[in-house]
Order: C-alpha cells, then sequence, then structure tokens
C-alpha cells in the first residue's frame, strides 16, 4: 500500500482497503491490524481503527479476539443475493424518480455505451438518485456505489453497451411511470453487475487454488 497524504479522511482508506479486498489483493483469512497499516500510509491510528470498524460494518471485516481484523470469506453465490438484495431497494428508491426526469436521464444513459464512460457511469446514478430529493436515501445508495457497484463499474466492465441499453430502458419506464419495468430493468441491471463480480471473484480463487498446488 502507498503512503497517502494526511489531509485524506477515514473514508479515503475506507475506500481504499474495501478495494483492495474486492480485488483480491487482501485475501479472505487475512489479518489486518491498525498499526501496521497506519505505519504503512504514514497515517496515526485513529482514522485506520475508524476505517476499519466502518469495513467490520459493511461485512468485509470480522473482529478476532486478539482485537485485529479478518478479511472476511464471501463466496461468489453470496454475490447474487447482495446484489439481488440491492436491485429490491433501488427498485423502489427509482420509482421515487420523477417521471419528468425520464426524458433527459434516457439520453444520459444512451451516451453511457461510448468506450471510456466507466466513471461518467458512477455519476450517472449519482445524478439519477438526486432526483429523488432525500438525502437520508440518496446516502444509503451511495454506500451502494461506494461497494460492489462502483467496484465493478470502474475495474471490471470491460464493455459498457449492455448497460447503456439496460439503463436506457429503465430511464424510459421511468418515463412512462411503470413501476413493473422499473422493477425489471432494475433487476437486470444489477444482476449483469452480479455475473460481472462473481466471475471476478471466481478467477482469482482459481488463481489462487492454483499456486497453492505449485
Amino acid at each position: 500500500m502507498k503512503k497517502i497524504e494526511r489531509k485524506q479522511t477515514r473514508d479515503h482508506i475506507t475506500q481504499m482497503l474495501r478495494y483492495e479486498i474486492l480485488s483480491g489483493s487482501m485475501k479472505p483469512g487475512d489479518e489486518l491490524a491498525q498499526e501496521s497499516i497506519a505505519e504503512q500510509l504514514g497515517l496515526s491510528r485513529m482514522p485506520v481503527r475508524e476505517a476499519l470498524q466502518a469495513l467490520e460494518q459493511e461485512g468485509f471485516l470480522v473482529r478476532l479476539p486478539n482485537r485485529h481484523m479478518q478479511v472476511a470469506r464471501l463466496a461468489p453465490d453470496h454475490v447474487s443475493h447482495i446484489f439481488r438484495a440491492i436491485a429490491v431497494m433501488a427498485t423502489e428508491l427509482f420509482s421515487l424518480v420523477p417521471a419528468a426526469a425520464g426524458e433527459s436521464l434516457a439520453a444520459s444513459a444512451r451516451a453511457l455505451g461510448h468506450p471510456g464512460e466507466r466513471a461518467r457511469e458512477l455519476a450517472f446514478h449519482e445524478t439519477l438518485i438526486s432526483y429523488i430529493d432525500n438525502r437520508y436515501l440518496e446516502k444509503i445508495y451511495q454506500q451502494f456505489l461506494d461497494g460492489y457497484i462502483g467496484y465493478v463499474i470502474l475495474y471490471l466492465k470491460e464493455d459498457n453497451q449492455e448497460s447503456a441499453q439496460i439503463l436506457s430502458s429503465l430511464m424510459e419506464a421511468i418515463r412512462q411511470g411503470d413501476r413493473a419495468e422499473i422493477a425489471q430493468e432494475t433487476q437486470r441491471y444489477f444482476l449483469s453487475l452480479a455475473e460481472i463480480m462473481r466471475q471476478h471473484m471466481k478467477d482469482w480463487e482459481s488463481a489462487e487454488a492454483s499456486i497453492r498446488e505449485n
């Protein structure tokens, strides 16, 4: 891990460690000590402790009797359960987006099909959810974006065409106020992301197994 500036907050540390776990760089069973991480990053222990506690609450870490943390094991099949749960809540949130916003959002969604639009897809989610005008729900959804969703979009997806098509259909459903279609397209979108994450996890598990055998 590289040292980071002291001005960077607990949130930056949390995101960095979260992505280290999701990438497989930090493996299930790895033990983390706040002292060691703080030293590697050139920071005090306080923001590191808070970051580890946040990741424990999110289920990425488990606390050990010695007060250290351990990277939790998450089976690839569990990823589908997580994304299905996100899709259920997202359906409710997307249903709150005003129909009048659907047309402009659909145009933005279609543009996501162009190469190099990964960061814009994440920004699209933030714009979309801002239309519900509810800070509490926005923060909950932002937690999803900071975790699995953001990691898949920014680091794993190779083709944006499918997402652009699904999101365009979803925005059209919002424009028409078609709740059944909103639910269908929302689930289709998140399950497509889940499959990418599942395959990623299977790939690095296979790589680890191969290393152990050799």
